[in-house]
């Protein structure tokens, strides 16, 4: 395992302990989620397999299959897994949700084959700065034309860059801009975290995959550490979703915000 998915484990394993909480109590969130699912359920269906890379605690595997939807979660973190597991034993839902610890860097590695499609939600990505490996180890489990949907943490987030200039704090308005990533704390550990823009992202895939379709992911709403203008200001945030809802699909918005949406889809001869 290297250097960057070592301690990223290690907070991870720490935050599991409120993770579903500090969730639930976020509307920002909680939108955010809502719309990633809207986006899942435009391209698989009840009876399909899909593979979930940094699955956390299983939200949104118990809401897949909540939709008929098998999937089998993998994570870096034994804290996690091990929520995921007793959530699937309480809701009853062994047969339609499995998982293994795996990182990254195993997932070829993973049990299982010719899944419909692959996900990976809220940023989990941005823990490595590399993607070349992982494209063909998520093609590899893929059935043919299966699609792999990614949430991504992305570089231009006009959110953060006016909210701190406006505090005249320019260092970290412009934190996301650094070509080598920066260090984020959670929960006392250091995660090095790497921001891209979507087209330079879809670049590490294109040997497996095809960009079917972009989605900005937060650029009129707040990003949901800011979710505290959310509960003062929720009419007019709420407004501001609904611009969000309106444009996120369209050229140039879906190339700004907290985070992006992205469709890929596996390449006839993507292995």
């Amino acid at each position: 395992m290297n250097d960057y998915l070592t301690h990223t484990k290690a907070a991870f394993d720490s935050a599991s302990r409120t993770f579903d909480e500090d969730d639930n109590s976020n509307g920002i969130l909680l939108w955010m989620r809502a719309r990633a699912y809207e986006v899942y359920l435009k391209h698989f269906q009840s009876g399909d397999r899909l593979l979930e890379l940094n699955s956390g605690t299983g939200i949104d595997a118990v809401y897949l299959a909540s939709k008929g939807i098998k999937v089998h979660c993998t994570d870096i973190s034994t804290g996690m897994l091990d929520h995921l597991s007793s959530k699937t034993e309480t809701l009853g839902l062994s047969q339609m949700i499995s998982y293994e610890l795996k990182p990254f860097d195993n997932i070829s590695q993973v049990s299982g084959s010719k899944f419909n499609g692959a996900i990976s939600n809220f940023g989990g990505l941005n823990c490595i700065p590399y993607f070349t490996k992982l494209s063909a180890d998520i093609s590899s489990k893929l059935a043919p034309d299966g699609k792999f949907i990614a949430v991504v943490i992305g570089k231009y987030c006009p959110w953060e860059i006016f909210y701190y200039l406006l505090k005249f704090k320019p260092s970290i308005a412009l934190r996301r801009l650094s070509s080598g990533g920066l260090n984020a704390n959670l929960n006392g550990e250091k995660i090095r975290t790497f921001y891209f823009t979507p087209g330079i992202f879809a670049e590490y895939f294109n040997k497996e995959f095809t960009v079917e379709k972009i989605y900005s992911h937060g650029l009129y709403t707040p990003p949901p550490y800011l979710v505290n203008i959310y509960n003062k200001l929720k009419p007019f945030v709420k407004l501001l979703m609904k611009f969000d809802e309106i444009t996120r699909g369209f050229f140039p918005f879906n190339r700004f915000g907290d985070h992006f949406i992205v469709v890929l889809k596996k390449k006839p001869d993507g292995n």
